[in-house]
């Protein structure tokens, strides 16, 4: 084959047919060498390089077969022509063994390559799921559930197909030209150029349509994220919506963001649509110059029957290529933008895991101290500064924290958790700063219970076990409720501590959530329990009773009791009056009546409260 394509060929020919028209000449290079220094999914890749080589060596062998498919019907058309038996057979048998190798390399291909993108499709969804676990409670009151609920799916499916089919169908196409460009140019120089006259414009259009794919579709993306929002709020609100009779508004503003995802969704398609066909209809071209001048070069005995169709199977193969590069752009393009809107997130900063301790042993007689804590929220959030000093919680002692609505009670006890970031040398649990503290080692020994409740769609025994490494026995789980006056209601349910929970608890009441919930906080074994008015839902009555067990069940535990019901705080060793983020007044129940206006008024509209007197108490 070589011989003959030298006696056909000069150096000096081939030289410039190649620099010229040839695969490079085309301006390729640029385009391919650009690509690679811009593609960003390399790290994403380098994971899985032993499968992404196989899965190349595989698509190598795949395009060979390609191209030397039509060579070999070039031989038995010619065997054919001349007469030729053996020549024949021979052809024969070498398309089946091609045609047999290819079916091979194609699958290994396709599950090498294709396949490796659901593994990095999966690193993904971990990591992204990870980080939302380590952010910190600013960040979601900023965006939208359902806003990362698309991220996290319909923007990492764009990514696993731009790292799977889209890289697979781009080094298709360049390995496919860069094999079968030879091979066409050894069969006619004259046809090969008359073929890859218009090509040099496809990498300027490419590039103009690739552009415009990217933005738009970051646009689309974004829409949807809007839709995927507001449909996620509404379903999660739907009692709100059909107690509101917001049916009808909410229809239309769902149609509303609807109609805004499917006019960017049209622009889109509008691109994607010409794309393509434009790349196919500049390939078309080629096959009817080819079938004018190829046949002229037949009738005049300048090449082989066999020749001219194998050119042409080259032709018709070259449109696969081009409307793989047209698939393969719109492909990475999205992909690019959808890594861009995951980047968003991924590059948020996280909460701390563990800093050093500036003081490590400092106040380390007591369960909590605090010697100066500032806080503001961030980004100018909620214009409010919680500002405090020298507060101290010895192991055991029962704190109660009261003041008006905005003071800052919540805030302390995100802080503590660790769910705002304080700083440094601001809060120490046990004597050691908890931004020292690995997350889950503060957590297991400070729990919370908050006044809005979240329960999971599994069993009540399974909700007061979440979190610990091992399912509760029936009769611990019993005792946990019993300690939160709900056995008795639990018993009467069909199946127990069995029974199964709706979405969000639905099946239970509000007080019973809370009750839960509580239960679910103590089967922990914290060293210190922070209640933030989670008993609004309990009747006075319930709400003492819960009180006296904890304090006699649980003799070591330190609590906090955050609540705007009074009664309990005459039960408590020493409460906390908070204003505007500030502590006004501290001491026991009774030196706070003598002493502070605020918690006198404070507990005397309980009384007004309960008796149904508010109005004449307000003056006081």
């Amino acid at each position: 084959m070589g011989l003959r394509l030298c006696d056909r060929l000069d150096p000096p020919r081939v030289n410039f047919l190649v620099s010229n028209f040839g695969f490079w000449g085309l301006g390729w290079e640029a385009v391919i060498f650009g690509w690679f220094r811009s593609y960003p999914f390399f790290h994403l890749l380098g994971r899985y390089k032993g499968r992404l080589g196989i899965g190349l060596v595989a698509l190598v062998l795949v395009d060979l077969t390609n191209v030397a498919l039509p060579l070999a019907v070039k031989s038995a058309i010619d065997a054919v022509t001349a007469g030729s038996h053996k020549d024949l057979q021979f052809a024969a048998w070498a398309i089946l063994g091609l045609m047999a190798a290819q079916a091979v390399t194609r699958y290994l291909w396709r599950w090498y390559l294709v396949g490796t993108s659901h593994f990095i499709a999966r690193d993904l969804r971990r990591r992204m799921y990870a980080h939302l676990q380590n952010l910190s409670l600013d960040y979601y009151q900023r965006v939208r559930t359902g806003d990362l609920m698309s991220r996290a799916t319909n923007d990492i499916e764009s990514i696993r197909m731009a790292v799977g089919p889209g890289l697979l169908v781009a080094l298709d196409a360049i390995i496919l030209f860069a094999l079968m460009i030879p091979a066409m140019i050894y069969l006619s120089p004259k046809l090969t150029l008359l073929t890859f006259c218009l090509f040099p414009i496809v990498p300027w259009f490419t590039t103009k349509i690739g552009d415009r794919i990217d933005t738009l579709f970051e646009a689309a993306q974004k829409k949807m994220s809007r839709l995927s929002g507001y449909t996620q709020e509404t379903l999660s609100a739907i009692r709100l919506v059909k107690s509101l009779v917001f049916e009808n508004k909410s229809k239309e503003l769902f149609s509303e963001f609807s109609e805004a995802y499917r006019s960017e969704g049209i622009k889109l398609a509008r691109y994607q649509s010409f794309f393509s066909p434009t790349l196919s209809l500049i390939t078309s071209l080629g096959t009817f110059t080819i079938l004018l001048a190829g046949g002229m070069d037949v009738i005049s005995g300048a090449i082989t029957v066999g020749t001219f169709v194998a050119f042409q199977r080259y032709v018709v193969q070259i449109t696969w290529p081009m409307e793989a590069i047209g698939w393969a752009v719109t492909m990475n393009r999205e992909g690019f933008a959808a890594y861009r809107r995951l980047e968003e997130v991924l590059q948020t900063p996280t909460i701390t895991l563990a800093w050093p301790s500036p003081q490590p042993h400092a106040g380390e007689r007591d369960r909590l101290w605090i010697p100066k804590l500032r806080y503001t929220y961030p980004d100018t959030q909620k214009a409010f500064e919680l500002n405090l000093s020298e507060l101290r919680i010895p192991p055991g002692g029962r704190i109660g924290l009261v003041g008006p609505v905005g003071s800052g009670k919540s805030t302390l006890f995100n802080l503590i958790l660790r769910l705002n970031e304080p700083e440094a040398g601001s809060i120490y649990f046990n004597g050691t700063d908890v931004v020292s503290l690995p997350l889950h080692a503060l957590r297991q020994d400070v729990a919370s219970v908050e006044q809005q409740i979240f329960l999971f769609s599994e069993s009540l025994r399974d909700n007061v076990s979440m979190g610990l490494d091992e399912t509760l026995t029936e009769s611990t789980v019993q005792t946990l409720l019993k300690s939160t006056a709900l056995l008795e209601e639990v018993t009467g349910l069909d199946k127990g501590v069995e029974t199964l929970l709706g979405e969000r608890g639905v099946n239970l009441s509000g007080g019973q959530k809370q009750r839960l919930a509580l239960a679910r906080a103590l089967a922990r074994r914290p060293q210190l329990l922070l209640l933030d008015d989670c008993f609004s839902a309990v009747d006075v009555e319930v709400e003492e009773r819960i009180i006296q067990s904890l304090l006699s069940a649980f003799p070591d535990l330190t609590l906090c009791v955050c609540s705007h019901r009074m009664s309990i705080m005459p039960q408590l060793d020493e409460v906390w009056l908070l204003e505007n983020g500030r502590l006004t007044a501290k001491g026991t129940h009774n030196e706070l009546l003598r002493t502070s206006r605020t918690y006198y008024r404070l507990w005397h509209q309980k009384d007004a409260q309960e008796w149904g007197l508010i109005e004449a108490v307000q003056g006081v």
